[in-house]
């Protein structure tokens, strides 16, 4: 059953904006954590295991700045597409997502970044 253009634009929009939402909070959760590693590593610098740590969420949280940024774009397309005839590939846009979510997975111990 195919749905009117309007109907997909509503239900991407909102996929966009509840996947913006969570990386936002996993942007933020990694900055904390981030702030924390440091205060200790500022207060016992013998714990050498710290800096990488602190790396691999500067490169998350980067990567989630971009993700944050890309779902912007895309959420500008969407308006822009509502007011339109869409010529959008949303089935791009969700390919392009999964893979930087993957990525943003990849770089957390233990798979830390939800599904």
């Amino acid at each position: 059953m195919k749905h009117p253009p309007e109907t997909l634009i509503g239900k991407t929009a909102d996929l966009l904006r509840s996947l913006h939402d969570s990386i936002l909070t996993l942007r933020n959760e990694a900055e904390a954590l981030r702030e924390q590693l440091r205060a200790e590593d500022a207060i016992n610098p013998d714990t050498g295991g710290v800096k990488p740590q602190i790396n691999k969420l500067e490169t998350l949280i980067r990567d989630c700045q971009k993700v944050e940024k890309t779902l912007v774009d895309q959420s500008a397309l969407i308006t822009d597409a509502s007011t339109q005839t869409p010529a959008y590939d949303f089935e791009a846009v969700r390919v392009e997502i999964n893979s930087r979510l993957a990525r943003l997975r990849a770089t957390q111990p233990g798979g830390g970044v939800p599904e």
